[in-house]
């Protein structure tokens, strides 16, 4: 199956965004157009009630909420039924594989971008390449381009991605002032930043120099480290693991070093959030979706930087986020939730979603470079558009079994269980094995 990576881009702020509208192309594809050509004459049809699921409702709950109200105030035949919001993006998978098998999967769900594979690969996810074909929105130039291909498979449309996001670094700005540091230079370099933890970790109290967020959803913050050092996940053919070589082990040393080094504990995700957002943590590594939920509940000085590389090493960055996948053999159903999906991709879906989360826009017309002007800590993740790649997903049926492999075998490495060289064979050893 052939995965289309997000395309090199140019420096700069909106500028390099807009430049997404022309990044890439075959995003759409050049199949015979058999579906309705007025595709947003969405009041033309009967009524039709579709189902949606999501995840992580702390960011995503107001968000589609507000979408849905005012998509269906546009479209009054269209009924849009929210489910109540899914853990992570792993649940939600694997509730919507079990809804399926029951013949009760949600008409459209907002899967992990690293999930919708699974969906394509088991014939499950609806091909949307007649909608798109027949959609002029796909070629006015509003939507950029490079982002909407993360929901390309194989030269077919399968998903419609609404929100993506990078690992960038957050920081306390007093905390760092205080431990004679510079807010305006933050440190750009894994050593640098282990250098900078330490000064903010002589602070005493319970402060804590930096958190790494490794346990967040698939591996996400794991696959930076390794991608980072120039590996991979698996091989270009796909029939070999490779994280268990040499950079895949350096990536859980790094991670282990933060222990070591004593700048990091071995927190839970809610105990690392829940301590930098009291204000006794000095660097957080993270994903730019909750910048809008961090700053809404610190009360100090919160600024956002670049995600840091090794001592002259590369960037090379994992899309976060979601895109609308769509399981339904009705037509009608497809094309409201299709609807759906682009109005939550456009104009005004992606205005709500931007506003209220820390994601990246799919629209040029979402936000307006006087958005980033007057939201800096926004800019950060604009910034790493050059550097990002597709968040990479396992082939086959065992992509859910290999995420949760990787996952303990962190947790291994960051409690001091096993060795980061042991962890990692044995989780590369029993993920090849899953993916034959």
């Amino acid at each position: 199956m052939t995965l289309p990576l997000a395309k090199t881009l140019t420096r700069g702020a909106l500028a390099t965004l807009m430049l997404l509208a022309v990044g890439c192309s075959g995003t759409t594809t050049t199949s015979e157009n058999t579906a309705s050509p007025d595709t947003a004459a969405a009041d033309n049809q009967d009524p039709v009630t579709i189902t949606l699921a999501y995840p992580y409702g702390d960011l995503f709950t107001d968000v589609h909420r507000e979408t849905i109200e005012k998509f269906e105030a546009e479209n009054p035949n269209i009924d849009i039924a929210l489910q109540a919001p899914l853990a992570n993006y792993e649940e939600l998978a694997q509730r919507t594989l079990v809804g399926i098998t029951q013949r009760q999967a949600p008409t459209i769900s907002f899967q992990g971008i690293n999930q919708v594979r699974q969906f394509v690969d088991a014939g499950h996810a609806s091909d949307l390449s007649e909608f798109v074909a027949a959609d002029s929105r796909w070629t006015d130039g509003g939507l950029y381009e490079s982002m909407m291909a993360l929901g390309e498979f194989d030269g077919k449309q399968y998903a419609i991605p609404f929100a993506v996001s990078t690992p960038i670094m957050y920081y306390n700005v007093e905390l760092l002032e205080q431990a004679g540091l510079d807010p305006e230079n933050p440190p750009q370099t894994w050593p640098e930043v282990i250098e900078a933890a330490k000064k903010v970790q002589a602070l005493g109290g319970d402060v804590t120099g930096m958190w790494y967020d490794y346990l967040i959803t698939g591996n996400w913050a794991y696959q930076a480290l390794v991608y980072s050092k120039g590996s991979s996940m698996m091989d270009d053919s796909e029939s070999n693991i490779t994280f268990g070589g040499e950079t895949g082990i350096e990536a859980a040393q790094l991670l282990r070093s933060f222990v070591d080094e004593g700048v990091m504990q071995d927190w839970s995700r809610e105990q690392g959030i829940e301590s930098f957002v009291s204000g006794k943590v000095g660097f957080y590594f993270s994903s730019t979706s909750s910048l809008a939920n961090l700053q809404e509940k610190s009360n100090f000085n919160l600024k956002t930087a670049l995600f840091p590389t090794d001592e002259g090493g590369e960037r090379r960055l994992p899309t976060g986020g979601n895109a609308a996948v769509i399981i339904t053999d009705d037509p009608a159903e497809a094309k409201a939730a299709y609807e759906y999906a682009m109005f939550a991709a456009g104009p005004i879906g992606n205005n709500i979603m931007v506003n209220g989360t820390g994601y990246m826009p799919m629209h040029k017309e979402a936000v307006d470079e006087a958005f980033y002007e007057a939201n800096p800590n926004y800019q950060a993740s604009i910034d790493q558009i050059p550097y990002i790649f597709r968040w990479y997903s396992f082939p086959g049926e065992n992509n859910l079994k290999i995420i949760d492999t990787i996952k303990e075998s962190l947790q291994a490495v960051v409690s001091g269980k096993e060795t980061p060289e042991a962890a990692i064979t044995k989780a590369a050893d029993q993920a090849q094995d899953l993916v034959k």
